[in-house]
C-alpha cells in the first residue's frame, strides 16, 4: 500500500514539473500556498513597478492579496507594460515561487528538478525595475527620457532595456532587449497605426 501511495506522489510531481508554460503570464498559483504577508509584499512591489514602468500614469493599477488578481495598464496608450520580463512583479513571483514548489517535490527526482528548471525557471523575469519613472530625467540608473529642439524625445537605457528615438508616441513597455522584443515593437508600431 505504501508504494503505491508513493507512487502516485511521485507521478503527481512528475505532472508538475511537466507543465509546459509558454510564458510566466500563463503560471498560476493557489494563492493559499503563500503567506498573507508575503502576498502583501508582493502586491506592494506589483503596485510599485506598474507605477514606474507607466511613469506614475496608470490607467489601472491593483493588486489583491486574496486572490493575487491585479492589473497594470499604463494611461498613455492603454496598454500593459511588459511585466513578465521584470522582477518585482506578480507574474515573477508566482513563477519563482511555482518553480520553488515544483523543486520540493522532485526532491531527489534529477530529471524532475531539471524539467522544474526548463518548464518553470527558465521563463521568470530576469531584470530589474526601473528605479524610477521612465520618463525622469534624474534618474541615471534606470534611463532618461528628454525633449530635443525639434520637439521629438531621445530616450537613454540600462543594459536590458529599450533605448530608442523617436518624433512619436512610444508605449511604456520597457521591454528589455531580446526574448520578444521583436514582438514588443510590433505591437507598438500596430498601436501606433491604430
Amino acid at each position: 500500500m505504501r508504494a503505491s501511495a508513493a507512487l502516485v506522489a511521485f507521478a503527481a510531481a512528475a505532472v508538475s514539473a511537466q507543465q509546459n508554460y509558454t510564458s510566466e503570464l500563463d503560471m498560476k498559483i493557489d494563492p493559499n500556498s503563500v503567506e498573507i504577508q508575503t502576498r502583501a509584499q508582493w502586491c506592494q512591489a506589483q503596485t510599485n513597478t506598474c507605477n514606474l514602468l507607466c511613469n506614475k500614469d496608470t490607467d489601472k493599477n491593483s493588486c489583491a492579496q486574496e486572490d493575487l488578481q491585479y492589473e497594470c495598464t499604463c494611461a498613455s496608450n492603454s496598454s500593459m507594460p511588459g511585466l513578465q520580463y521584470y522582477t518585482q512583479t506578480l507574474p515573477t513571483f508566482i513563477c519563482e515561487t511555482l518553480f520553488g514548489q515544483c523543486n520540493v517535490q522532485n526532491a531527489g527526482n534529477a530529471d524532475g528538478q531539471k524539467a522544474c528548471k526548463t518548464n518553470i525557471k527558465d521563463l521568470c523575469g530576469k531584470n530589474d525595475p526601473p528605479k524610477a519613472p521612465v520618463a525622469d530625467s534624474s534618474s541615471s540608473a534606470s534611463g532618461s527620457a528628454s525633449p530635443t529642439a525639434s520637439g521629438s524625445a531621445s530616450a537613454t537605457g540600462t543594459k536590458g532595456s529599450t533605448t530608442s528615438t523617436s518624433t512619436g508616441l512610444a508605449a511604456p513597455t520597457m521591454a528589455p532587449v531580446g526574448n520578444g522584443a521583436a514582438a514588443v515593437a510590433a505591437v507598438g508600431l500596430l498601436a501606433y497605426f491604430l
